[in-house]
């Protein structure tokens, strides 16, 4: 390896001294261990690491944590790995051993112009710009708006501006993605109330969806749809079409089902499945024969079952019967107001 070039020796206060030169790769290990407000400025070409890897180019500033380090080119610290055959080289390690320490920090102070504190930048199709990684079950990644913040901000913005369309709306990329073998991919949480945790806006855009979901969905809590309620039910022409939800004031649970009329009169049991989750002391019930002849009426009602009586004594046949019972878990208000949020206020999108 070639000699590192020269460099000005300066103290803490920036004055020059004298005009010396780093050697060899040991030497530079030993002088980083022990340079307590050392600062190394203006290298033309790049101190290599142990292992041969560029670290360090360009106008650049090292120097303990009480030296102050000041760059009034476009970078302050530029580093990178050139090693090919030896996969996974760092051009940055940032190691943080104090209590709420930090390894890397990047600071933004411009007051009006869109500026960035870290920039990490990949031209590898699976290569990865900014790496966040965790080994004791902490965060990888924080962002963070500070209590002081006095206007909208926004604390992690992802942003997709690649031109590949991918194989239809929605298959050109991600904005953001997450992704957990074991817990969950993507969690949000609100603190306020009129808050969402997780909010999805089509942005005016017409046709788009604020949500899609490919396979089942749970729901903990009260749903409310601002719209239709529908189910995508395949036709046989290869389409889906819509089949929408009967609605009603009031939480109910129904069941059906069909009876024999023997002697003039039937009986049906209810299912106890049914009882558990409905208020059987009071429910309704609705009787539809299927021979013209026949009147029906319900004799018997108690919370396990009901009886049906023909007014012919004779009468035999099918019948159907429909049972409609309060939801027994849930108080629900008839026609209760309720109070729709707005539309999601949209950060400015970044500027580089």
């Amino acid at each position: 390896m070639a000699d590192v070039p020269q460099t000005e020796k300066l103290d803490t206060n920036g004055v020059a001294h004298d005009k010396g030169s780093l050697k060899r790769r040991g030497l530079f290990s030993a002088v980083w261990a022990a340079m307590a407000g050392l600062v190394l400025k203006d290298t033309t070409e790049p101190v290599r690491a142990a292992n041969g890897d560029p670290i360090l180019v360009g106008n650049t500033a090292l120097g303990s944590a009480t030296t102050s380090i000041e760059c009034t080119s476009a970078f302050a610290f530029i580093a990178h790995t050139t090693n090919t055959s030896f996969p996974g080289g760092v051009g940055v390690e940032g190691v943080a051993d104090s209590f709420f320490g930090c390894g890397v920090r990047g600071r933004s102070t411009h007051s009006t112009g869109s500026t960035i504190g870290v920039v990490g930048e990949s031209s590898s199709p699976r290569g990865i710009g900014v790496l966040g990684a965790n080994f004791a079950g902490g965060v990888a990644v924080l962002g963070e708006l500070n209590s002081d913040v006095a206007q909208v901000g926004t604390a992690v913005y992802g942003r997709n501006l690649s031109s590949y369309t991918g194989s239809g709306p929605g298959g050109g990329g991600y904005g953001v993605f997450g992704y957990s073998s074991r817990g969950h991919g993507v969690v949000g949480t609100a603190n306020t109330a009129g808050a969402a945790a997780v909010v999805g806006a089509t942005n005016g855009v017409a046709d788009a969806y604020a949500a899609v979901f490919y396979g089942p969905v749970v729901v903990v809590g009260d749903f409310a749809v601002r719209g239709a309620k529908s189910a995508a039910v395949p036709h046989p022409d290869g389409s889906h079409r819509r089949l929408y939800c009967v609605e009603s004031p009031e939480s109910w649970f129904e069941d059906f089902g069909k009876g024999q009329l023997s002697c003039g009169q039937a009986h049906v049991a209810i299912d106890p499945d049914l009882a558990a989750v409905a208020t059987m002391e009071d429910y309704h019930v609705f009787l539809t024969a299927y021979h013209s002849d026949h009147l029906l009426h319900v004799t018997n009602q108690t919370p396990s079952g009901f009886s049906v009586q023909a007014k012919d004594p004779a009468a035999s046949g099918r019948f159907s019967w429909r049972v409609v019972a309060k939801r027994k878990d849930v108080v629900a208000e008839r026609f209760a107001p309720i109070e729709v949020p707005s539309a999601p206020i949209m950060p400015e999108v970044p500027v580089r």
